[in-house]
């Protein structure tokens, strides 16, 4: 039994394919008939008429009084077909205008891209920043000077009072294996999975954390690069959880 939905499909609304299909089924009314056949009210049942009769659908065949037939069924394969077009046509306008209208979230929102900041006030704003984000840290420690102590130390008090946990790779110092097994690092919401001493020697850090990556030159540079992008977030994100489960393997397969 044929329903609206198949009529639908053609790009009809319910309303207009059930007068459509009342038309087809019962042949030549008034809109006073389609009315009441329908259940629609006369006021809505003359605007679903006339929308019907501009796509070529129905037509008014009545002389002194209105009264509409259906159109041959084959015009539901034209309208579809003129339908298909538009929706390419749209597709392609809109493939075409992405790019102004990224411009214009990002100009309003927080905007893809990167941001360099130099010396100790760099280190800062990246510390600020992931306390203001307020998500999972995953860190890639690289065996930095000690003159930064006191800047991590802050840094890992503020991350702890935030309840921000932080999955770390680090080297396997002296220092590393005592927080591991004194309690520190469970203290500071710390997990970590240690590396050999030498097998990460840049001195650069690297910080995950929603929807941004940074990047911590220490020394004597001292140069500091936020890149906010979900996607490479993301994929630093997946490189770390690889990474994870290599030396959490190394280390389970008893090599020194």
């Amino acid at each position: 039994m044929i329903d609206t939905e198949l009529i639908q499909k053609a790009g009809l609304t319910k309303p207009q394919a059930l007068v459509y299909l009342t038309l087809i089924q019962t042949g030549a009314l008034t809109p006073a008939e389609i009315a009441e056949k329908t259940g629609e009210t006369r006021t809505n049942t003359y605007a679903l008429l006339n929308k019907l009769e501009k796509l070529h659908l129905v037509q008014n065949i009545g002389v002194k009084t209105a009264r509409y037939q259906a159109e041959n069924p084959s015009s539901l394969e034209v309208l579809a077909e003129k339908r298909r077009k538009i929706i390419t046509k749209h597709e392609q306008e809109l493939k075409g205008g992405m790019s102004a209208l990224l411009d214009l979230f990002y100009a309003h929102n927080e905007a893809p891209g990167s941001q360099t900041l130099t010396g100790r006030d760099g280190i800062k704003e990246v510390h600020r920043d992931v306390i203001n984000t307020g998500e999972t840290v995953y860190l890639i420690r690289t065996p930095f000077d000690s003159k930064y102590d006191d800047l991590i130390e802050i840094h890992r008090n503020q991350r702890t009072a935030k309840n921000i946990k932080t999955i770390a790779l680090t080297p396997a110092t002296p220092h590393a294996k005592q927080y591991a097994t004194d309690g520190t690092d469970e203290k500071y919401l710390f997990e970590r999975t240690m590396m050999p001493e030498n097998a990460y020697k840049s001195p650069v850090e690297i910080m995950i954390y929603g929807k941004k990556v940074a990047l911590i030159s220490y020394g004597e540079t001292e140069i500091t690069t936020i890149i906010t992008s979900p996607v490479i977030a993301a994929a630093f994100r997946e490189i770390f959880l690889m990474l994870q489960d290599y030396w959490k393997e190394y280390w389970q397969k008893g090599k020194q």
